[in-house]
């Protein structure tokens, strides 16, 4: 049985690699010529197979060299990830606040929660994914402090925290037919109009897919978006109507587009999740505290508007 590499002969390896010569790997490890010739037929030795060929005064790397070389890199890439983590924590005046969020709330919710947490805290530094954070679990390893999400979930390794409960809204664009008038359109109104939809397999999409082919309603779909603020730059451009989210809606009121109420509008919650093993730190609090409010002030200004 070969003996397993060690971190020497790995650094030796890498460096041959690298540098194509002894010489220059010597060098780059601070070591002999002599010494590191000696050391790769050890290593050579060890590995059980060739893992150079010596042409015109350099090493070249067999075929087998190269996957072991490939196999050395993600690990150091790990390492090298390790690291960058470090020196971040060292150049933190403060502490570090990991967020992992849906897209659309980190153009919604997140930048003026996150405003108000820095005029609290000036010295936090806020590390914010813009993903799942359902996408994470104990096995994969949680790399948050605070998720944000979109509608129900439940699940024993993450404490599920409220911050707002909403209906949709309708987004038509400035002159359109349906922006005028007043009460909440309904679906026989969208019989026939040109409607911005959401991705295939987004679970708004489905819900109100379900609701327009009940009601026997036929829209068409001229352009289907991934992200809700892209289906809002559509409506702004005037290419169609659309429902969606009321906060993401909102930051597009007065710019060429009309909100107005929907009559069978689907829920739309907010949940913030926190990892049960994960230590709650102060700022994670005060965060989910921002949200809450910006949540209710967001309540608050489309009652106003009457778009609930």
């Amino acid at each position: 049985m070969n003996p397993e590499l060690n971190l020497r002969q790995v650094d030796v390896f890498r460096a041959i690699v690298k540098f194509g010569t002894v010489t220059a790997a010597a060098a780059a490890l601070g070591s002999s010529q002599p010494t590191l010739t000696r050391e790769v037929l050890r290593l050579e030795a060890s590995v059980g197979f060739q893992l150079f060929e010596r042409r015109r005064q350099r090493l070249h790397p067999t075929a087998r060299a190269l996957k072991l070389y490939h196999a050395i890199e993600e690990a150091y890439s790990g390492l090298d990830k390790i690291n960058a983590s470090l020196q971040r924590m060292r150049a933190a005046s403060g502490e570090i606040l990991q967020v992992s969020t849906l897209p659309t709330f980190a153009q919604s919710l997140l930048p003026e929660a996150v405003a108000r947490l820095h005029s609290e805290a000036p010295g936090l530094t806020i590390e914010i994914d813009n993903g799942d954070p359902r996408s994470q679990s104990p096995i994969s390893g949680f790399n948050f402090d605070i998720g944000l999400i979109e509608g129900e979930y439940d699940d024993p390794t993450t404490e599920v925290i409220r911050l707002g409960a909403f209906r949709q809204v309708c987004l038509i664009p400035a002159g359109h037919p349906l922006a005028s008038g007043t009460g909440p359109l309904r679906l026989q109104d969208f019989e026939d109009q040109a409607f911005v939809s959401l991705g295939p397999k987004d679970p708004y999409r489905l819900i109100l897919d379900r609701l327009f082919e009940e009601a026997g309603v036929t829209r068409r779909l001229p352009v289907t978006m991934q992200s809700a603020n892209g289906a809002c730059e559509m409506v702004r451009s005037g290419i169609g109507v659309s429902i969606l989210n009321p906060l993401t809606a909102l930051g597009y009121l007065g710019d060429r587009v009309v909100l107005r109420a929907f009559a069978q509008a689907p829920a739309f919650e907010v949940s913030a999740l926190h990892p049960v093993d994960r230590p709650w730190v102060d700022t994670a609090g005060r965060l989910t505290g921002h949200l809450k409010a910006i949540c209710a002030e967001a309540q608050q200004r489309l009652q106003a508007l009457h778009l609930i």
